[in-house]
């Protein structure tokens, strides 16, 4: 009885170790997936892709503002319909 109590968790962690080892395979079979001949390439950002001001970022900005301030306003009734008040 006692080494049933010890042998169930190996045995649980070794079928736990198995299912990881078979997902690690499967995520760096990706790679592999891509045409030959495709390099892979790490961009990084510089300074000249960032421009705070600039009329895109602007534009973006007056969006998500507007997006919040309409969501804030919907958040406000649904909270007036479920009797919710801050305290």
């Amino acid at each position: 009885m006692r080494a049933l109590l010890l042998a169930t968790p190996i045995f649980a962690s070794v079928l736990i170790s198995d299912s990881v080892t078979a997902e690690a395979g499967q995520l760096t079979g990706l790679a592999s997936a891509l045409p030959a001949g495709t390099p892979i390439v790490h961009v990084q950002p510089r300074a000249k892709d960032f421009s705070p001001n600039s009329a895109a970022n602007e534009a973006v900005q007056e969006r998500l503002s507007t997006f919040d301030a309409k969501q804030e306003k919907l958040d406000e009734a649904l909270n007036e319909k479920l009797n919710i008040y801050p305290c």
